[in-house]
């Protein structure tokens, strides 16, 4: 999706510090004993169960923007 040159104009001197965890491939490697990633097939398991994580939280982000009426429909900066 092309992003429109207002939203560039209004956000070209926005600056937002905490804008959290890149967290993408890293959910269960934070959260897990790393005794689970011992075994490669578990490992193998564990890494199509993070791409699945990852999507539901990704998509509760989505929604906290679509019931947040003070921000664009397409705004990313939410933690």
């Amino acid at each position: 999706m092309k992003e429109s040159l207002y939203n560039i104009a209004h956000s070209r001197k926005e600056q937002i510090n905490n804008i959290g965890f890149n967290y993408k491939g890293k959910i269960f490697r934070k959260t897990l004993s790393s005794y689970m990633f011992m075994d490669p097939t578990r490992t193998a398991i564990l890494d199509r169960f993070e791409t699945w994580v990852y999507f539901l939280v990704e998509k509760v982000k989505s929604i906290r923007t679509y019931y947040n009426y003070t921000v664009p429909k397409d705004y990313t900066k939410i933690n």
